[in-house]
């Protein structure tokens, strides 16, 4: 395992004829923004590409073609194909090699190994790693990584692609991540084909009503801690199944806590149908939630971060309330 720079990593990928792109559970925005302008791009070049998402695809970033794009090669298919050839196998936008869930083992079946990302807490893994914690988003990352290939600027479906994980990672260019390099980005993918109003549209404005009663019950149930500094949820496998949502369907919820005036805390606990507790953290205002997950294995960004517990979602809320202790 070594870090490599951006040039090295995009010559392992020119000189691949076959390759899988990995991310990680519960994808969001960015994550399938990295999925899709990966696919495109790379069999642009003629090479022989298959993504792979864990879990289900949320529906709001079908508009990307997530359907004709990710999740296309039967498992069996897949497995005959990694032990006949030689496989490159690509994680984009996965700090560890856990979170690729279901998928991991394929990932580090793969002839050669490469990791690119943008969370500061990914220490490297595979055989060649690229991290640039100071990019707002892998899909910025990816953008860098396309230039350094050198094959002409890309089409407008790899730009929208990347635009809508640039958007979703920088709250539509609200949070603290969001640079004068991200807003620069973002013009030259506008200028490439980009569409914001249709991204927003399909993003922001196409929601299952169902994702919206999760919401609901989800905010229903938080609680103000720590003199209203601290905002805690839960979503529960009741409240999944009442509004009929998968646990892809939760990004809403950390989404509107996080708009409660006088909040430096958000914290949203998802119950997992595989006995886990999902622990999302949002920090304002500086607040570092970042060594809040690690201290659970987890990690992300000092403003963004998540983290996995094995138990009851009250034990998992104890044991994060007890760390946050430390720093509130």
């Amino acid at each position: 395992m070594s870090a490599v720079t951006l040039a090295d990593l995009g010559a392992r990928l020119e000189k691949a004829s076959d390759v899988f792109v990995f991310t990680h559970e519960v994808a969001d925005g960015d994550a399938l923004g990295s999925m899709v302008a990966l696919v495109l791009y790379l069999r642009a070049l003629g090479k022989q590409v298959y993504a792979f998402v864990p879990g289900r695809v949320q529906a709001s970033y079908r508009f990307l073609g997530t359907d004709e794009l990710l999740n296309t090669i039967a498992e069996s298919d897949a497995w005959e194909m990694v032990h006949s050839r030689n496989v490159t196998c690509l994680s984009a936008d996965a700090a560890d090699v856990d979170r690729l869930a279901e998928w991991k083992n394929l990932f580090l079946a793969g002839t050669d190994r490469l990791v690119v990302d943008h969370h500061a807490s990914n220490e490297g893994f595979g055989d060649a790693f690229y991290v640039d914690g100071t990019s707002s988003s892998c899909c910025e990352v990816l953008l860098a990584l396309f230039t350094v290939l050198g094959h002409g600027p890309v089409d407008a479906r790899v730009a929208t692609a990347l635009y809508a994980g640039l958007a979703a990672d920088t709250g539509s260019f609200q949070y603290a991540n969001t640079t004068a390099a991200s807003l620069m980005h973002a013009a030259q993918l506008v200028e490439l084909g980009a569409s914001p109003e249709d991204i927003s549209r399909n993003v922001n404005e196409s929601r299952p009503y169902s994702t919206l009663k999760l919401t609901a019950a989800s905010v229903m149930d938080s609680r103000l801690l720590y003199s209203g500094q601290v905002v805690l949820a839960h979503v529960t496998r009741r409240m999944l199944e009442e509004a009929g949502c998968d646990d892809e369907d939760t990004e809403g919820v950390t989404n509107e806590l996080r708009k409660i005036a006088g909040t430096r805390v958000v914290i949203v606990l998802k119950e997992s149908s595989d006995g886990t507790v999902k622990v999302s953290l949002r920090g304002k205002y500086g607040f570092d939630v970042k060594r809040i997950a690690l201290a659970f294995g987890g990690g992300g960004h000092v403003l963004a971060a998540g983290c996995t517990i094995r138990g009851t979602i009250q034990r998992a809320e104890a044991d994060v309330l007890a760390e946050l202790d430390k720093y509130i």
